[in-house]
């Protein structure tokens, strides 16, 4: 059993027990104390699960966890990509930054960084208020309190008159056909973007391509991507959602 297996079954372990230890998982899936503690580190540090004394704890995939919950988990990963994620963001550019835990960890990296960024999440603007560059248009409208980012007509207006040299993204879930949000507000606000934009850029997890979170708005056809920032590397049937131009870089091996 591949690893990527196990960890499927594990959380459909979790959505009975709402609980597991590390020493059940060796036991359950006959593997090693190190290879099942692997397993919770990388469950946990991708925002699959909740870190406990011994163990881990379910998230209820079935409904997407607010930001502020999402925000607890203190993920290296994450900030891996958002560290790859920096690459594609280079002086004198205008560049827009969607709502995600993962590219909140990008904005602190741009302050000094003379760039103009657009977004529609509050934590992203707050994140790059600590040097006079770079240049932060927050939109305007209604917030989102649980998932902390605005939205009105105004704000898809404004975005319509930006060119965005590139549109950083995230996502809830990710189908064969597109990138997923669980509400039909932030999805606009990213195809608006996207729209207006050179270039594509998606972070995302890939358990993002296999969890059952309700997540039915489409923000962008995958054949928009240009690049994919991801942990670890897809399976075959994955790649090929993509169009073969897409750069897919995972941060991670297997």
């Amino acid at each position: 059993m591949t690893q990527e297996e196990r960890l499927i079954q594990i959380k459909q372990l979790l959505k009975e027990k709402h609980q597991l230890s590390t020493r059940k998982i060796a036991t359950h899936f006959k593997v090693s104390f190190d290879t099942a503690r692997r397993d919770v580190i990388h469950l946990t540090t991708t925002g699959q699960a909740v870190r406990i004394h011994g163990g881990l704890m379910e998230i209820n995939q079935n409904s997407v966890p607010d930001f502020l919950a999402r925000n607890q988990i203190q993920s290296p990963i994450k900030l891996k990509m958002a560290q790859m994620a920096k690459r594609f963001v280079h002086p004198g550019q205008c560049d827009f930054i969607g709502s995600s835990t993962t590219l909140k960890q990008l904005c602190p990296l741009l302050n000094g960084t003379d760039v103009q960024i657009v977004t529609n999440s509050i934590d992203n603007a707050l994140s790059m208020l600590t040097s006079p560059i770079p240049s932060v248009r927050l939109l305007g409208g209604l917030i989102n309190k649980s998932q902390r980012y605005i939205y009105s007509e105004a704000a898809l207006e404004t975005i319509r008159k930006i060119h965005f040299n590139t549109a950083f993204i995230g996502a809830s879930r990710v189908r064969a056909d597109g990138v997923y949000a669980p509400r039909m507000e932030d999805a606009e606000i990213v195809r608006a973007a996207i729209k207006h934009a050179n270039q594509i850029v998606l972070v995302a997890e890939k358990y993002k391509f296999t969890n059952d979170s309700t997540s039915p708005y489409m923000s962008a056809p995958l054949e928009k991507i240009d690049v994919l920032i991801t942990d670890t590397p897809l399976t075959d049937k994955q790649r090929q959602f993509f169009d073969p131009k897409t750069q897919i870089i995972p941060i991670m091996k297997e």
